[in-house]
């Protein structure tokens, strides 16, 4: 049963970088240790492949024929606990990226934004409860280290924009409730991104908001573990300072499905699926299918 339960904590530890948009979105979900470990030790590789646009009409998704954007990233997330109710995480990612159409052909590789927080467990669970949940609340912080879509681009299609590039600052929820073989996981973010001077122009503030709903299933097979979630992304509008021009909001929704596997009481392994394409009314965003593998070290 031990074996099992860890897969429940992968779901949150290495779905951050899947639903990045091309405009520079931070991570849609963050880490948060739930299982009483010292450290949690992540790493992912995912590969998303767009497959259109959509600008301000939700209903108009004009799919790519001659077009190719793909974006592979690697990521690390760390986590540690503290004390028994206090503990932090970083999680950072190299992202590499291929664009090509009928004129242009290009690859571009740039750290993303890292993203780094302290949680606090504002309710535990210290006796067995149908419905009360485990509720921890996130201080987070966005450190420029990716490339924004107003730094010099040399890819189209926003393919070499990794991140913000502006530092952020915010808070998180996470609800976390087991009442095995089920988990369910809601976590929500809004991470208020500071203006910033770039070459070419002064960008306004803007906020970063996520919403994600994840499911972690334990079944009797072999360790194995199932996961289904939901996750709706948004960013509200941005203004450049000098020609007083204002982007319109971006957001889409992310559904994702995956499993896991225990190895043993320390390691675990997944594999993941997310579409955009699926469901909700996205708006100014370019919607990925993404294919993601994990592997996970719990030190107890």
């Amino acid at each position: 049963m031990v074996r099992t339960v860890l897969a429940c904590l992968s779901f949150l530890t290495f779905e951050c970088a899947i639903a990045n948009s091309c405009c520079g979105q931070s991570p849609s979900s963050f880490t948060v240790l739930s299982l009483e470990q010292s450290l949690n030790i992540s790493t992912s590789y995912s590969y998303a492949q767009a497959q259109g646009r959509v600008y301000t009409d939700p209903n108009a998704f004009y799919i790519w024929t001659n077009k190719k954007r793909v974006v592979e990233t690697v990521q690390l997330n760390v986590a540690s606990a503290f004390t028994g109710r206090q503990q932090f995480f970083l999680t950072t990612s190299l992202m590499h990226s291929l664009y090509k159409d009928s004129i242009e052909r290009g690859t571009a590789q740039h750290l993303a934004d890292t993203l780094i927080g302290y949680t606090y467990e504002a309710i535990p669970e210290y006796a067995f409860s149908y419905w009360k949940p485990n509720v921890f609340v996130s201080i987070l912080m966005n450190l420029p280290t990716g490339k924004s879509i107003y730094d010099h681009a040399y890819l189209s299609e926003g393919a070499d924009v990794t991140g913000h590039n502006q530092w952020g600052a915010g808070l998180g929820l996470t609800l976390r409730k087991v009442v095995f073989p089920l988990t369910i996981t809601l976590q929500g973010k809004a991470i208020r991104l500071f203006s910033k001077r770039f070459a070419d122009t002064d960008v306004s503030g803007f906020y970063d908001t996520s919403l994600a709903i994840l499911t972690n299933y334990a079944t009797n097979y072999w360790d194995i573990a199932l996961n289904l979630g939901l996750t709706f992304n948004h960013l509200t509008p941005r203004t450049l300072q000098q020609s007083q021009v204002t982007s319109g909001s971006m957001q889409n929704a992310t559904v994702l499905i995956g499993a896991q596997k225990s190895l043993n009481d320390t390691w675990n392994v997944g594999l993941t699926y997310a579409d955009q394409t699926l469901i909700g009314q996205a708006r100014n965003s370019i919607l990925n299918r993404t294919f993601s593998i994990n592997i996970n070290y719990n030190y107890f």
